[in-house]
């Protein structure tokens, strides 16, 4: 009888301490990192009192970033636009992403306020759907780190990624509406976002020589340590202005991989080439840019006479 009690309690203990991680449907060439249960769930009741009690912003910290289906409402608020520095805006090809940081706690506060404001009436909090993650997945340049909750209310779906280390909130963001048609409920053809956009197909673009895409290469804690908007402004400033001198009239089409990695004393750059590149033109490219100094690890591919990657 003893040991049936001990076998027993030793199964109770085993389901207790290997509670399943609820796992959700991820979207194919998606990077989705689950996190242990309680810390979702912690991070749950942080949300729900930050929202429901007015002198809670335990969940802030002084940089927060609103993403771009948000922040084209939120940009329009009075308080908000009081928010002077901060602004997030990309230019790649023919796409904007714009959003905004804040600078201090102030700042995150005012935009919590406003956030607060929307979230009336019943709420549930819960992990994102394949929908949710596609469209996020396309404005973003990190792996998705649990956790990620939505906030669904009856009117908006907003996206709250939390950095796991410290509990506090990194991005906010809304889930883009989708419009309902009769042929949506049959049509299996999967919906892709680009820039925070429902777009129909990948586009390859023209063939041209420009910078085609940023790939930040930061874990979040780096990136909230040692840079800024600014830094990344400024690598892209001097590297398009490198670019554009030696490679405008180059007729041989190829890409550019260019990434530059933090060093605890110097920074590393490595480059790759593909395709018909002019080599000549590329030793150049080099030996300037390796000049030059560089604040953050980032990876940014340039094409020359060459269309789009689609992958």
């Amino acid at each position: 009888m003893k040991v049936k009690n001990i076998l027993l309690l030793l199964f109770a203990i085993n389901i207790a301490s290997a509670q399943k991680i609820e796992t959700i449907k991820i979207p194919k060439g998606v990077v989705y990192n689950y996190c242990d249960n309680k810390i979702i769930e912690k991070t749950k009741k942080m949300i729900t009192s930050n929202i429901g009690n007015g002198n809670d912003y335990s969940l802030l910290q002084k940089t927060l970033i609103v993403g771009p289906v948000l922040w084209s409402r939120f940009k329009d608020y009075k308080k908000i636009q009081g928010i002077e520095k901060g602004k997030v805006s990309f230019h790649v090809d023919d796409l904007i992403l714009e959003g905004k940081m804040s600078q201090n706690l102030d700042d995150s506060k005012i935009i919590w306020d406003e956030f607060r404001k929307e979230v009336t009436g019943d709420y549930i909090i819960r992990k994102a759907n394949e929908q949710e993650l596609k469209y996020y997945w396309s404005v973003i340049s990190f792996d998705i780190d649990e956790p990620l909750l939505i906030v669904e209310t009856k009117n908006h779906n907003y996206i709250l990624n939390v950095l796991k280390k410290d509990l506090k909130l990194m991005w906010l963001d809304e889930v883009p509406p989708v419009n309902e048609k009769p042929k949506d409920l049959v049509d299996s053809k999967v919906k892709m976002y680009r820039d925070g956009k429902e777009i129909d197909s990948i586009s390859k673009g023209v063939k041209e020589t420009k910078l085609e895409k940023i790939i930040l290469l930061n874990t979040d804690a780096e990136l909230k340590e040692n840079s800024s908007i600014e830094d990344i402004s400024e690598i892209m400033t001097k590297t398009n202005s490198i670019f554009e001198e030696l490679f405008k009239n180059s007729d041989k089409p190829g890409k550019i991989m260019v990434q530059f990695e933090l060093g605890k004393i110097e920074n590393k750059i490595e480059f790759a080439v593909r395709d018909e590149l002019d080599l000549e033109i590329m030793k150049e490219f080099e030996r300037r840019i390796n000049a030059e100094k560089y604040p953050i690890k980032i990876q940014l591919i340039y094409k020359v006479n060459s269309f789009d990657d689609t992958e």
